[in-house]
C-alpha cells in the first residue's frame, strides 16, 4: 500500500507541475491552436484528478479514525525530512 500511496503522490505532483507549465505556456503564447486542444485535454484531466484527490482528503478528514491516520502519515513525513 505504501508504494501505491507514494505513486499517487508522485502522479499528483506531476499533474500540478504540468498545470504550471500549461498556464505558463498559455500566458507566453507558446502553443499553436492545434497543439492547444491536446494540451487542454491533459490539463482538464489533471484538474479532475486533483479535485478527486481533494474530495477524498476532505472525506477522510470527516471520517472518524481516518483523520488520525492522515496526521500520523504527515508526522512521519515531517520526521523523515527532519522538520
Amino acid at each position: 500500500m505504501r508504494f501505491l500511496g507514494n505513486l499517487s503522490r508522485l502522479a499528483l505532483l506531476a499533474g500540478l507541475g504540468y498545470l504550471g507549465f500549461y498556464v505558463y505556456g498559455l500566458v507566453m503564447g507558446v502553443f499553436s491552436p492545434v497543439e492547444l486542444m491536446g494540451f487542454t485535454l491533459l490539463a482538464i484531466g489533471a484538474v479532475v484528478a486533483f479535485v478527486v484527490y481533494l474530495l477524498h482528503l476532505q472525506r477522510a478528514m470527516r471520517t472518524p479514525g481516518k483523520h488520525e491516520a492522515l496526521m500520523r502519515q504527515a508526522h512521519f513525513y515531517r520526521e523523515r525530512r527532519g522538520f
